[in-house]
């Protein structure tokens, strides 16, 4: 099951006229920055429920495999950059440890109840990440010296 977010953006038309005389790469420069920023609001929130849900009693400890992450892949497909939150995969000992069991939390399973924490991240955040990626890529038009 994936959960997917498509918006058009209103009231960025301007932004989006823009977009549309720059070079593919300089649209790059600009939107791959802003994404970061934007769901970095995602990360944290998403970092603080499951703080909250975590067992403080284990070793392993899901919010430090947190991260933000390109989807090259899926951009090249869809024609897009592609930014997601999720859960980095790690070894014993290393960084938050192995918490290869993220998604029982997060989906629960036959015997335990869901305790969502990625999911309500994005949903509670839409509108505020879509802010914060107007802002931070009029930023970086204005840093890249476009007009």
């Amino acid at each position: 099951m994936a959960d997917w977010v498509e918006y058009k953006l209103t009231g960025a038309d301007e932004l989006s006229a823009k977009f549309r005389g720059l070079a593919e790469e300089m649209r790059r420069k600009v939107v791959t920055p802003a994404a970061k920023d934007a769901m970095a609001l995602v990360l944290a929130d998403a970092k603080n429920r499951a703080a909250r849900i975590d067992d403080p009693e284990t070793a392993n400890f899901i919010p430090k495999n947190l991260a933000i992450v390109e989807r090259k892949a899926i951009g090249v497909e869809v024609g897009a950059v592609v930014m997601s939150v999720g859960v980095r995969k790690r070894s014993k000992g290393q960084g938050g440890g192995n918490t290869f069991y993220w998604w029982w939390v997060e989906l629960g399973t036959e015997k335990n109840r869901a305790k969502p924490f990625l999911r309500p991240a994005l949903a509670n955040n839409r509108e505020a990440v879509f802010k914060e990626f107007l802002n931070s890529a009029k930023y970086q038009l204005i840093k890249l010296g476009v007009n």
